[in-house]
């Protein structure tokens, strides 16, 4: 008895460092902050890891997107969770304005190898970050990035962007006119109705996110739109960058209402709020998500 009460403080403080290694071992598992993981490559580029299980090459000088990426594991959680909840195994998943590739990514990680993601990005740097993101987590063989810009027709445009804020590059809209700290370059510029003219092609769900240029995007995509049913499209509706571009709110609304398609405001925890196309229409400033569709993704 008086052993074991002489060894008692000793097997206390075991116990002890038991529990605070079973505390840290279940804590980097189940709390989202120790799921980042990031490792510096040189060149300003890093690998990252989204959501904790996709591996994302990432380029470092981003002040917008990438230190989310790097330091939470994350972009856009409300947005993407809902991304992800539109698609199933084997959907076509079109990726327009993809930037780094989020939503590529999480796209592929959704439909699977019996699916296929189309992603398009017009600047080289951030196509080839993608490339190899797909690459690395086993997409490669469905998921493909398209290095070019979408718009109403084939043509070529000025790219106008900064690598600070890379999440931000656009169609220039003064032609040889480069803010101090951007860059401009030549971008290809296709309608995707050229890309995929099979008659049997159909797209199940769709991120638009290309600064202003929704209309023309959706002008180039008329007959896909058209021909998909059951087409889900997640799009930033920006009424200033809409009209920055020589579009509006209500053009951009007008096209897809006259598709078939009902909106849905996206607000906190994914919530979709129903959204009447004339309340959108008239709307002149602020950014936001909208959900198009021809019924309601999730009916009760």
């Amino acid at each position: 008895m008086l052993r074991d009460l002489l060894s008692l403080p000793g097997r206390l403080l075991r116990m002890q460092r038991r529990l605070e290694e079973s505390i840290a071992y279940f804590a980097t598992r189940t709390h989202p902050s120790y799921f980042v993981q990031n490792a510096y490559l040189g060149d300003n580029t890093a690998l990252a890891r989204l959501q904790g299980r996709l591996k994302i090459f990432v380029d470092t000088r981003g002040n917008d997107i990438a230190p989310h990426l790097l330091m939470d594991g994350a972009w856009e959680p409300d947005d993407t969770s809902l991304f992800q909840r539109l698609i199933q195994p084997g959907d076509t998943v079109l990726d327009l304005g993809a930037h780094l590739g989020v939503y590529s990514l999480l796209g592929a990680l959704a439909t699977g190898p019996t699916g296929r993601v189309e992603a398009f990005e017009p600047n080289p740097r951030f196509a080839a970050l993608l490339a190899r993101s797909l690459a690395v987590n086993g997409f490669a063989d469905f998921a493909r990035v398209n290095n070019m810009a979408v718009g109403a027709e084939e043509g070529v445009a000025e790219l106008l962007f900064s690598y600070a804020w890379g999440g931000g590059g656009h169609i220039s809209v003064n032609p040889g006119h480069v803010p101090e700290g951007d860059e401009i370059r030549a971008c290809r510029v296709v309608a995707v109705d050229d890309m995929f003219p099979d008659p049997a092609f159909q797209v199940n769900v769709m991120k638009i996110d290309v600064e202003g240029t929704e209309s023309r995007a959706v002008r180039g995509m008329w007959n896909l739109l058209a021909r998909s049913p059951r087409a889900r499209v997640m799009f930033e509706f920006a009424p200033g960058m809409l009209a920055a571009q020589g579009s509006s709110a209500a053009e951009l609304v007008h096209l897809f209402a006259e598709l078939g398609f009902r909106f849905w405001a996206i607000g906190p925890q994914a919530v979709l709020e129903p959204v009447e196309a004339a309340v959108l229409s008239d709307m002149t400033a602020g950014v936001r998500n909208i959900l198009a569709a021809r019924e309601h993704p999730f009916p009760a």
